[in-house]
């Protein structure tokens, strides 16, 4: 199906992070953009943090003016549709910086009245604030009960949209700005303060729409999203993330710093799922890549060829009937062979050939199409001691090999379920230098959830986590050690 990836790396700079001197640039979280609109030329840069549409999830949202056509730049109009009354909540966690909510008059464009805008401010841990306004009289102190100092969650309610002071109509002004640290806004309107040029607002990044940014006369459902992580935490773990969802959470994990350790998709009822584990970011530089079919992943290795990445981790998924991979490189001089896409028969050959050798099995992921598997096998040259690796297993048998293995001292080193004509099968591989692991599989996803939470607890952290179809139920298997 695809060439063989053999002794060669991979990269795609589509995710990146890098060492405390960043040496690689993370290019999507950090860009510039040329805005031009009625003859005016501004410099925008994408928002460092990620946001959810302000709206009440459920809402249908149309963008009327978007950063490129609002006069200043950099802000966004937009209003819900299909109803008569709509809930406008905050866009990430924060803290209330400033509230005015004691107007009721719209004010006339030209008028030379001041702007008596109805708005709140919102201070968020990335040192970015968002502003909301034109809301309804009474609708947030007295309504959503908001107040200055008070901290919100992603989704808490904020007030109504309205009309409020200079606007056109109903609707909803929001921005994203950086202030100044004195006399940040202009009370009146809340303005903000010094941004001639727009040069304090930022172009805000938006979880789960196409291109992450507001498009003018685009619509979108407003949603809960994956919010803001926490820095330093061991490990930030996710279990059945829809695919659309993803992106939003590797962002999340960037801005607080943690890198990605593992990712494994799997198909449930036609949709994508991922199953995540990010640790604290390290010293060693890293890109990470996802929902690629097989000639994308064999450009974008040919591409990176050569910058002395090396594949750490790759799984492949199915994708209707067409093979997903996600992968994640580091830089650290480790020698690797891999293959992606290949036949049973083709995967056994280099089985046997490369381990008569001193490669050993680090990844075995398994598709399974019309009957027909598909393997992704990743290398290295290690000393495991005694090793064994099988990839066809029924639950049944994979209990069976598990505590034949343990007994021989080995322990679970990776694992990966796929569904084959209709029935879980088991990919495992287990040795002799992996430390001893609680291991579970079959688990729901409240079970997995239980288990994670007892796991940490004991001190414990997620090696390994996958996800499969089991009938029509979606189950899981995962493993935890020190």
């Amino acid at each position: 199906m695809t060439k063989n990836l053999n002794q060669q790396t991979i990269s795609r700079t589509t995710h990146w992070s890098g060492t405390p001197h960043k040496t690689i640039t993370r290019t999507t979280l950090i860009g510039a953009l040329i805005l031009c609109a009625a003859g005016v030329t501004a410099a925008q840069t994408k928002s460092k943090g990620v946001y959810r549409i302000p709206f009440e999830s459920g809402t249908n949202v149309k963008i009327v003016k978007d950063f490129l056509t609002h006069s200043p730049l950099g802000r966004i109009d937009m209003v819900g549709t299909g109803q008569s009354n709509y809930k406008i909540v905050a866009a990430a966690d924060g803290t209330v910086r400033f509230v005015v909510d004691s107007f009721s008059a719209q004010v006339e464009s030209g008028s030379g009245l001041p702007c008596t805008n109805n708005y709140v401010w919102i201070e968020h841990p990335n040192g970015e604030w968002t502003k909301y306004s034109h809301m309804q009289k009474d609708s947030t102190t007295v309504k959503a009960k908001i107040k200055v100092n008070q901290k919100v969650k992603a989704g808490a309610y904020l007030g109504d949209e309205g009309k409020v002071g200079c606007a056109s109509g109903n609707h909803l002004h929001f921005e994203v700005g950086v202030p100044r640290a004195t006399d940040p806004i202009a009370v009146t309107g809340g303005f903000l303060s010094d941004n001639d040029g727009s040069k304090r607002n930022r172009v805000p990044r938006i979880c789960g729409i196409s291109g992450g940014i507001f498009v003018e006369g685009e619509s979108y459902e407003a949603r809960d999203v994956p919010g803001n992580l926490p820095p330093g935490s061991a490990e930030v773990a996710r279990h059945g993330l829809p695919s659309e969802d993803y992106q939003c959470l590797f962002d999340q994990a960037m801005d607080a710093n943690y890198r990605l350790e593992w990712i494994d998709g799997f198909n449930y009822k036609g949709k994508i799922y991922f199953n995540v584990l990010f640790r604290p970011g390290g010293g060693v530089p890293w890109s990470a890549v996802h929902n690629l079919n097989g000639s994308q992943y064999q450009a974008e290795f040919d591409k990176r060829k050569g910058l002395g990445y090396r594949v750490k981790h790759v799984d492949s998924y199915l994708a209707g009937n067409e093979i997903r991979y996600a992968a994640i490189f580091v830089k650290d001089g480790v020698q690797v062979a891999a293959y992606h896409g290949i036949s049973a028969a083709e995967h056994q050959n280099k089985l046997d050939d490369w381990t008569a050798g001193a490669w050993r099995p680090k990844v075995l992921s398994v598709v399974s199409i019309n009957g027909n598997r598909f393997y992704t096998g990743l290398y290295e040259k290690a000393n495991v001691g005694g090793w064994e690796a099988k990839s066809f297993l029924t639950g049944a048998e994979y209990q069976s090999l598990f505590e034949e293995n343990s007994k021989k001292g080995r322990h679970l080193a990776y694992l990966n379920v796929y569904e084959h004509e209709g029935q879980p099968r088991f990919s495992a591989i287990w040795n002799s230098t992996t430390p001893s692991s609680k291991a579970r599989h079959g688990l729901s996803g409240n079970d997995y959830q239980q288990e994670w939470e007892d796991s940490r607890k004991a001190g414990l952290l997620t090696r390994l986590v996958t996800g499969y179809t089991d009938g029509s139920t979606a189950r899981y298997a995962a493993a935890w050690r020190k």
